[in-house]
């Protein structure tokens, strides 16, 4: 059974709002405007990591949320029931074959969203 915080909760909605918004044909409020719902952005760090989304799936990981971007499979999975662990939530590229690129086989690039130094 999977427990969430209300941060991980928080991070999982600001991920899947905006493909949510973009099939809508909604737009977000544009980072910084001076509106009381627009915050700023603020830099956010992705570790890269050296597991392939077959790893991390093999290591229980759970995809939670599936959106397309940019030609890309774009995934966020989560581990376990502690989502203040360190690399319990990570984000995912997942690249399907493309013989015009050259490129045959499938990819993937994975990032870690949470740290332990928070």
């Amino acid at each position: 059974m999977w427990r969430f915080t209300k941060g991980s909760m928080a991070l999982l909605a600001c991920l899947m709002v905006p493909a949510g918004a973009m099939a809508a044909g909604l737009a977000l409020p544009a980072s910084g405007i001076k509106a009381p719902y627009s915050p700023l952005a603020i830099p956010t760090r992705m570790t890269p990591l050296e597991d392939s989304l077959e790893t991390l799936l093999d290591r229980q990981y759970r995809v939670v949320a599936a959106h397309q971007a940019g030609g890309e499979e774009v995934l966020v999975l989560f581990q376990g029931d502690m989502p203040d662990r360190a690399g319990s939530t990570v984000l995912c590229a997942l690249t399907m074959p493309n013989p015009a690129r050259d490129q045959n086989v499938v990819t993937s690039r994975c990032w870690a969203l949470n740290h332990p130094d928070r």
